[in-house]
């Protein structure tokens, strides 16, 4: 009898940790992997315009263009 239940106790554990925990695992650590990758990726360009210089002159402002959205047009609904 004792021996049934610890198969089964073994039996559920066993599916708890490959159904639940090892995915969890899995993806968690997938997550960190390209949050570190993102956060390279960002610095890198980052780090290339503070190298040139061109990062710390900034261009003089310039006189806002009025936008060119268009005509409006009034629709009638049809019926």
């Amino acid at each position: 009898m004792s021996v049934i239940l610890y198969a089964l106790l073994f039996f559920f554990l066993y599916n708890l940790i490959v159904k639940v925990v090892l995915p969890v695992y899995r993806t968690t650590r997938q997550i960190k992997k390209q949050f570190s990758q993102m956060k390279q990726q960002f610095q890198q360009p980052e780090a290339a315009t503070q190298q040139s210089g061109t990062a710390s002159q900034t261009p003089p402002p310039s006189q806002k263009k009025p936008s060119k959205l268009g005509e409006y047009i009034d629709f009638e609904e049809v019926k």
